[in-house]
């Protein structure tokens, strides 16, 4: 395993093949006294169907080489996970899991295309308050589109959501896309370290 700052980060099992697995994560369960535990961080991803699932990669590899995970459905990507040794759960599983623990939890919006799933994804993360949505800059714009941006601030305002950036835990996306400098600082990779 590599050496983090967070042992939390993808479920605990980071530069492993069980990476944002749950079975990483429950063999990780155990090392959250370790003084590197920060949070449990975790990636999803919307699939072709409309699935939320847990996932890293904006590719995944197969014996025909990598195909874009946003063009497959979830059971096919859940098979093709399977071909590999890698069980990829569907985000409620995860919930399921990390919802009864007290640890923070950070998850990372790396896809999401429909609404269905941003409303999902915004409700299952409300009411649980050491629980945070983040993302880039880009992979914000392009989950969550200017044109319906506002619908969704708003929408997390009142279930009180927080979607930050990656790296900057305090800085709210939607709030800093309202604003020219700050997103221009916000979009800036050296400015947070990244």
């Amino acid at each position: 395993m590599k050496n983090l700052r967070n042992i939390g980060h993808r479920l605990g099992a980071s530069g492993t093949k069980l990476e944002n697995t749950v079975e990483g994560l429950l063999q990780s369960i155990e090392k959250v006294s370790n003084r590197k535990f920060k949070y449990w961080e975790f990636d999803i991803r919307e699939s072709l169907d409309g699935e939320i699932y847990v996932f890293h990669d904006d590719e995944i590899n197969t014996s025909e080489g990598l195909i874009d995970t946003d063009k497959l459905t979830y059971s096919e990507i859940k098979e093709i996970g399977k071909k590999t040794g890698v069980n990829i759960p569907k985000f409620t599983k995860v919930v399921s899991i990390l919802e009864s623990r007290d640890e923070q939890v950070m998850v990372e919006v790396k896809n999401l295309k429909s609404d269905d799933a941003r409303r999902t994804l915004i409700s299952t993360i409300s009411g649980k308050p050491n629980w945070k949505l983040m993302a880039t800059p880009d992979r914000f714009s392009n989950s969550f589109p200017a044109n319906s941006r506002e619908y969704w601030k708003k929408y997390c305002e009142e279930l009180e959501v927080e979607l930050v950036r990656v790296g900057r835990h305090k800085l709210n996306l939607f709030n800093a896309s309202n604003s020219w400098l700050i997103w221009k600082l916000a979009r800036f990779k050296w400015f947070f370290g990244m």
